[in-house]
């Protein structure tokens, strides 16, 4: 594991720190004819090599290196967007970890690894968790809330106020994530540091009247994002028990 580390470091180190933004900006105009791109593969190459730190293994920064080039070519010509990004990124950790299970002859050890992965209770059970307050949670509730949710709404447009697209939603997922993860870990006093946090956030609305309305629907929101989502943490923790 310690090689497959030092590798990631140097990819991180490579494709992010070392990479400003004049080469991203510079490849992203002239791609293959961007003498950037060269120098950022290489650059990568040349930390995969010094991190490896076994002088006579060449072959493994090469490879890399110029796979590297060749996802970093596809990229340039996709849509600058997360999904590209993502894409662009697993490809590049897929490479590392398929040269480090070569690299250190951990072929035979890969079947023995996804089967224990698959039988592996606590994995699953913490998993299908995360999952039920990202996805089920979610949809309840947005039909619990539909009937206030659509006199905001009313209300925001009559008085001329927007949000941002979908924030809300995306502001729950990752609250629920936090407190799951508080519940699972035992760390119940992150959950009233998260009220806290989210309290003062929303002080302005509660001094103007004109919000109350607004106020009240966060308020009944967030009390059900939370108890549903400490309900789901206390049944994951006692199937781990």
């Amino acid at each position: 594991m310690f090689l497959l580390i030092k590798w990631l470091c140097a990819h991180v180190i490579g494709d992010f720190a070392l990479q400003p933004n004049r080469f991203v900006q510079h490849k992203r105009r002239r791609k293959a004819a961007s003498g950037y791109l060269y120098l950022h593969c290489f650059i990568h190459g040349a930390l995969i090599y010094l991190f490896t730190g076994m002088w006579d293994q060449w072959l493994a920064p090469v490879i890399i290196t110029a796979a590297h080039f060749c996802i970093d070519l596809w990229k340039l010509h996709q849509k600058e967007d997360a999904r590209s990004f993502i894409i662009d990124q697993a490809l590049h950790l897929t490479v590392l970890l398929l040269l480090w299970i070569q690299t250190t002859g951990s072929w035979q050890a890969v079947l023995p690894a996804a089967q224990a992965l698959l039988n592996n209770q606590p994995f699953w059970t913490i998993l299908l968790g995360y999952a039920a307050v990202i996805w089920p949670t979610a949809f309840l509730l947005g039909f619990a809330t539909r009937r206030w949710r659509n006199q905001v709404h009313d209300a925001r447009i009559a008085n001329g106020k927007t949000s941002l697209s979908e924030a809300g939603k995306w502001i729950g997922i990752f609250e629920r994530i936090l407190i799951l993860t508080f519940v699972i870990t035992g760390h119940y006093e992150g959950i009233g540091f998260l009220i806290a946090a989210k309290s003062i956030l929303r002080f302005n609305d509660l001094k103007e009247n004109d919000n109350r309305r607004e106020t009240e629907y966060v308020l009944i929101g967030t009390l059900m994002s939370f108890s549903a989502s400490i309900f789901i943490g206390l049944v994951v923790k006692y199937l781990l028990q």
